[in-house]
């Protein structure tokens, strides 16, 4: 067998998980988008082709979700990038106890995802959280403020816990990225009197770059199907100001038990993925293009 056979035959287990547990949901969620599906009335499937999209493009919740998921999905990306590149960077020094930290820095992502989000839940709790008491304490504020009372401060806070749970592994793939990179350019760089902002623009961030990209890609995915911390953190609320595209599939899909309009509402947020991440690519490898020129 030649090697091309054999690695088709390595991937064959792969590309059946593959077809069995995407490709074919993916389908089958496609066939009752065409269809309404109200199991609340009746359990009968009529179809109705692209009813379920032009609804959905008209309708004032969904509407009004969209400006939200991006803010969510648009904080979090920068957040965890930034904070990951810090991390990586100063983990990336040699310095004492380096490994201990290494070590602990995994812990968010060891927490399960709704763990994560009663934590904090109650790290910013209005009577007794950690957050107010700290605060307090400094003479920041006079008295504990109720945080989930304002939409866009429950909903940065709900973005801030997602790219905590994100922080380590991003954390750890721009590190290897980094220790990838040869000592002696940034020798020859300091030879040719490069300081440390010099050596991480000219010589750390090209070699991160496609790095980087993968994690803004990543990022935008994970973001945009945020659900678990958002539904243990807010539940949606105050009133419907955390409530995010995938949050109100949710809540379509199980408890107004409109399975139809849900899964039109998947299948836009996955073609709304596809496009941000294809377009944050574009972008970036235009941007590559320029500085080679």
């Amino acid at each position: 067998m030649d090697e091309s056979k054999f690695g088709l035959l390595l991937t064959l287990p792969t590309i059946f998980l593959v077809v069995v547990f995407l490709a074919l949901p993916i389908t089958y969620a496609f066939f009752m988008s065409l269809n309404q599906i109200e199991l609340t009335i009746s359990p009968d499937w009529d179809f109705v082709g692209l009813k379920n999209y032009t609804g959905l493009l008209t309708d004032k919740r969904v509407i009004d979700t969209v400006p939200r998921t991006l803010y969510f999905a648009g904080l979090n990306v920068i957040v965890t990038t930034l904070m990951s590149l810090c991390l990586a960077l100063i983990l990336n020094e040699q310095f004492k106890g380096r490994n201990w930290i290494r070590v602990f820095i995994l812990l968010p992502w060891a927490v399960a995802p709704v763990v994560s989000g009663v934590m904090w839940r109650y790290m910013f709790h209005q009577s007794y959280g950690l957050i107010n008491a700290l605060l307090t304490s400094l003479g920041i504020i006079d008295k504990y403020v109720v945080w989930f009372d304002n939409p866009t401060v429950a909903l940065s806070i709900a973005s801030f816990a997602t790219a905590w749970k994100a922080l380590p592994f991003s954390t750890l793939i721009m590190l290897a990225s980094m220790q990838g990179i040869s000592e002696s350019l940034f020798r020859a760089s300091k030879m040719d009197g490069a300081n440390i902002f010099h050596r991480f623009r000219y010589v750390t961030l090209p070699h991160l770059r496609p790095t980087l990209i993968f994690v803004v890609v990543l990022q935008i995915i994970s973001s945009l199907q945020a659900f678990d911390v958002i539904f243990t953190l807010t539940r949606g609320g105050p009133g419907q100001g955390t409530v995010v595209l995938n949050y109100l599939t949710f809540v379509n899909a199980f408890e107004r038990l409109s399975i139809g309009a849900a899964s039109a509402m998947s299948i836009m947020l996955a073609v709304l993925i596809v496009l941000l991440s294809g377009l944050s690519i574009y972008i970036s490898m235009g941007r590559k293009g320029k500085a080679k020129g």
